[in-house]
C-alpha cells in the first residue's frame, strides 16, 4: 500500500508540474502569435516624442507612424527634425530642444503634417529638471490611453501564481511525508 501511494503522490506532483510549466509557457506563446499576426511594428500612437519633457539642450526622437510631407517642426527645437523611414514602417528623427529662450514648465506643440492630409500633433514640456517618459499622442493631439498589453500580463500573473501553488504543493506534499500524516 506504501508504494502504490507513493506512486500516485509522485503521478500527481508530475501533473501538477506539467501543467504549471504549460501555463508558465503561455504568456510567450501569446506574445509571439500576437507579435506573429500583427506584423510589423508601428508606434501605439500616431506621433511620439520621446522624452516628452526635459531640459534644454535635451535630445529628443519623434516617431510617426505616416508618411510625413516635411519635418516635424516645434517652437522648442533647435531646427526642424526631419523623419526617416525605420525598418519597422515608422518615420523617426532625432534632433535637440532650443539651449535658450524657452520657458520652463511650458508646453510646446510637436507638429507633423502627412503625405494624407492628417496633421498630427502632441507636445513637449521644458523643464529643468532631467527627461522623463515618452508623450503618447493621437491626431490633433489627443492622448491615447492605455498602453499596457493585459492580456500577456494576466497570463503571466496566472502562470507565476500555478508555479508557486505546485511549489506550496510540493512543499506540503514532503512534509507530510515526514511526519507521517496523510491529511
Amino acid at each position: 500500500m506504501r508504494i502504490a501511494l507513493s506512486r500516485s503522490r509522485l503521478a500527481a506532483a508530475a501533473a501538477t508540474l506539467l501543467l504549471s510549466l504549460g501555463l508558465a509557457a503561455t504568456p510567450t506563446l501569446a506574445r509571439a502569435e500576437a507579435q506573429a499576426d500583427s506584423g510589423p511594428t508601428t508606434p501605439s500612437a500616431p506621433l511620439t516624442i520621446s522624452p516628452s519633457s526635459g531640459a534644454p539642450n535635451t535630445s529628443v526622437t519623434v516617431r510617426a507612424a505616416c508618411e510625413p510631407n516635411g519635418p516635424a517642426t516645434s517652437p522648442a527645437f533647435q531646427q526642424d527634425i526631419t523623419l526617416r523611414q525605420s525598418s519597422n514602417n515608422q518615420w523617426v528623427g532625432t534632433g535637440r530642444i532650443k539651449s535658450s529662450g524657452l520657458q520652463s514648465g511650458r508646453s510646446y506643440t510637436v507638429t507633423v503634417r502627412c503625405r494624407d492630409g492628417v496633421t498630427l500633433t502632441t507636445n513637449f514640456t521644458v523643464t529643468s529638471a532631467t527627461p522623463t517618459g515618452g508623450a503618447a499622442a493621437g491626431f490633433g493631439g489627443s492622448s491615447g490611453v492605455g498602453g499596457g498589453d493585459s492580456a500577456a500580463t494576466a497570463l503571466a500573473v496566472g502562470g507565476g501564481v500555478a508555479v508557486a501553488g505546485t511549489a506550496g504543493y510540493v512543499f506540503l506534499a514532503r512534509r507530510r511525508r515526514a511526519t507521517g500524516s496523510h491529511y
